[in-house]
């Protein structure tokens, strides 16, 4: 065997094929980090006494830590690298007798880190005021870490804040006792999470307010609050009258013009009282 024919660049030529790397690269995903595979090809040895090849491999240049004996073909898919980093790459030819040539020609390859996409189900959930508990589903790669927070005190997260690959969020939410619906937003794998929640059913009271000669009030009539609200009403007297006195549920509070009721949980009355000019 001419060993210096098998060392010879021109037969043996180690080409690395970018574009057929591009689209053969294999990544396997690991529970902790990336791994990716990559395909070598190059052109076969003329020689008739050629029984096979090797590549060699590693993280140093003209050091290949790894090795891997073809046999008699002309291309590889090495996999188990780890994206980011980079690997060198060479070949050699042997014989029948097992004579081997010299490593060709040397060529590097870094595989692409694997970019972690991420999508949550449900997007969105709605609570009745007394609160209760719910799940969200994570589905990304295996390996790829994130996270789920919440910027709201009533809504929690009660497991899944960090977890790595495929997951699930739980979560809580309070039980809303004000009667103003609430909303927030949780952070989920990148995403947002809409939690909305319904106040608490408001009762009504009825204020009934009146007036004498001499003037008006406003409102007037049978007027609906809502339980634990405000409420002012406006006594006007007419031309050449003035207001005399103003009772609310029986008790004077003077010959006022407004008055304003707070905080409502029981009916009321108001009535307001004129007098003429003299």
């Amino acid at each position: 065997m001419d060993l210096a024919r098998l060392n010879s660049p021109k037969k043996n030529r180690f080409l690395v094929y970018f574009l057929a790397l591009i689209l053969l690269i294999l990544p396997v995903f690991l529970q902790q980090a990336h791994a990716a595979g990559v395909t070598l090809a190059w052109d076969a040895n003329t020689e008739t006494s050629v029984a096979g090849y090797k590549v060699g491999y590693g993280t140093a240049s003209g050091s290949y830590s790894s090795a891997v004996d073809v046999g008699n073909w002309t291309s590889i898919n090495i996999s188990g690298l780890e994206t980011g980093r980079r690997y060198y790459f060479a070949c050699k030819a042997y014989d029948t007798a097992g004579k081997e040539s010299g490593y060709s020609g040397e060529v590097a390859y870094t595989p692409p880190a694997t970019a972690c996409t991420y999508t949550i189900a449900p997007a969105s959930q709605t609570f009745g005021s007394s609160g209760g508990s719910g799940n969200v589903t994570v589905t990304t790669q295996a390996g790829c870490q994130w996270s789920a927070s919440s910027g709201a005190s009533w809504a929690t997260v009660t497991a899944g804040a960090s977890l790595s690959g495929p997951g699930t969020v739980s979560y809580s939410v309070a039980s809303n006792t004000a009667t103003a619906s609430r909303s927030a937003a949780m952070t989920i794998a990148g995403n947002a999470f809409a939690v909305s929640q319904q106040g608490t059913a408001t009762s009504s009271v009825t204020i009934t307010s009146s007036a004498g000669r001499g003037g008006s009030i406003s409102p007037s009539g049978s007027v609906t609050v809502g339980s634990g609200s405000s409420k002012t009403f406006t006594i006007s007297p007419w031309w050449f009258y003035t207001v005399s006195d103003v009772k609310v549920n029986g008790v004077s509070v003077g010959a006022v013009k407004t008055y304003t009721f707070s905080n409502v949980t029981q009916h009321q009355t108001i009535s307001a009282t004129f007098k003429r000019k003299r």
